[in-house]
């Protein structure tokens, strides 16, 4: 903690006005009027020196993971060990490019009290962040002098993705509500599970899962036992090449699961791809199936084995919260590589990429292609909006004729990327980025549904 330095109090300018008036009235000379604003200025000083040797202790309580793009609460503990009533203003060292709300925080301490204030920060971008020291103004009862004195306070913190996505859904699913978020219910085919043996009907069991031909032969209902469906693997790959830096901004729809309000946010393709890709983990754990994850570009980035429970969970949260897009091309072929080695299982790998650029694209439909052989791949893409209404907009002028044909340019070869995937046996979601969660969930459920995997 540093002693600080002397500022002026929040009397100290009307104090030392006082002997103007006196002055021209001529009633004190200017010896007279220099004498008082000299007394004035020394008790403000004195004052300013005695705070420095009463400094409350002050703390700071924030949490261990922050939320990127929602207001996050952050609360600062006062406590004054003086007899002397005391006011403060805190002022916090709050990471680059975050706005504290309000940026200071005045509270009145009474002797030997405790307090807290707090305000509310929003960071703009996931990642490792670090608050500074808190800065307290420092002021008496006399209000003559005041101080300002820095506290060590350094700490680093975390900004996570937003996964307000997972509660909802369990919200809804427990209120068997999933409709209205744009998730479907999707019954599963064959009683959800596979065959284990025969035995006869007991009351309860359900009449389709009797077995007709056997009940015929021996003249009595006999029902198929189910074993519980094995768990299966699920591995959510995401692009973090340089088409997944690209901003898109969303208004926000009740199918957007991670949005807390209904206004206009712009974050990276990457952002949207990893919101849906934890509501998907978390989805798909619930189900029992084991979830891996894997983060490439031009190298592999990220990579969590499958596994089953909450703690699998955390750890592909872990593995994401810092991950940003690069400014390289996405190795496909090494990505492929990757996965034939490390993982061995059948697997449906849900690949969350841009189909923007052919170049691009193409590499990536013909990897996933290969991949098709023994495991289940499934592509899922966030919808060109911009080029759509571009394709569709009048043109009233050449600038706007040259962007009406480069944007249907741009959606044939996205159509050519796309017919070429699914010619290779690769299922493709396509959905805007603020249902990309809903889309990708939708087509995991069917896929069980139907035992594809």
């Amino acid at each position: 903690m540093s002693h600080g330095r002397f500022v002026p109090g929040r009397r100290l300018a009307a104090l030392a006005a006082v002997g103007a008036p006196f002055a021209l009235a001529g009633e004190v000379g200017l010896a007279g009027v220099a004498a008082w604003d000299a007394a004035v200025v020394l008790g403000a000083l004195i004052e300013s020196r005695s705070l420095g040797s009463r400094v409350p202790t002050a703390e700071r309580d924030v949490d261990a993971r922050l939320v990127v793009g929602t207001a996050n609460r952050v609360t600062v503990r006062l406590h004054n060990p003086t007899k002397s009533l005391m006011r403060v203003v805190v002022r916090d060292d709050v990471p680059e490019g975050w706005v504290a709300e309000p940026d200071e925080l005045a509270i009145e301490l009474p002797p030997h009290a405790r307090r807290e204030v707090t305000y509310t920060v929003t960071p703009p971008k996931r990642g490792q962040y670090a608050f500074g020291d808190l800065h307290l103004r420092l002021e008496g009862a006399m209000g003559l002098g005041a101080r300002i004195v820095d506290v060590a306070a350094a700490e680093p913190t975390r900004v996570y993705p937003n996964v307000l996505g997972p509660r909802r859904y369990e919200m809804a699913s427990k209120l068997g509500d999933l409709r209205t978020m744009g998730f479907r219910n999707v019954r599963k085919s064959g009683g959800g599970g596979e065959f284990d043996q025969l035995r006869e009907y007991v009351a309860g069991d359900a009449f389709r899962d009797l077995d007709w031909k056997s009940s015929g032969k021996r003249a009595r209902p006999i029902t198929r036992v189910l074993r519980e469906e094995r768990s299966q693997n699920v591995l959510l790959a995401i692009d973090a090449g340089r088409l997944m830096a690209i901003k898109s901004g969303v208004r926000a729809t009740r199918a957007a699961v991670g949005s807390e309000a209904p206004r206009e946010q712009v974050v990276t393709k990457l952002d949207h791809a990893i919101n849906a890709a934890l509501l998907l983990a978390w989805v798909a754990l619930r189900h029992g199936d084991r979830v891996g994850l894997i983060v490439f570009a031009e190298d592999v980035k990220a990579f969590v084995p499958a596994n089953r429970g909450p703690a699998q969970y955390r750890a592909i949260l872990e593995a994401l919260y810092a991950v940003e897009a690069t400014m390289a091309y996405v190795d496909f072929r090494r990505f492929a590589e990757f996965i034939k080695i490390r993982v061995p299982r059948r697997s449906l790998i849900v690949m969350f990429s841009d189909l923007l650029d052919d170049t691009h694209a193409l590499p990536l439909a013909e990897h996933l292609s290969m991949l098709r052989r023994k495991h289940l791949p499934v592509c899922v893409t966030m919808e060109d909006e911009v080029a759509e209404a571009l394709a569709q907009k009048v043109a009233k002028n050449d600038d706007d004729a040259y962007r009406r044909a480069a944007a249907a340019d741009l959606l044939a070869d996205r159509a050519a990327v796309k017919a070429h995937l699914r010619k290779g046996g690769v299922s493709l979601v396509e959905a805007p980025p603020g249902e990309l969660a809903v889309g990708a969930v939708n087509r995991y459920l069917e896929i069980k549904a139907r035992n594809l995997l």
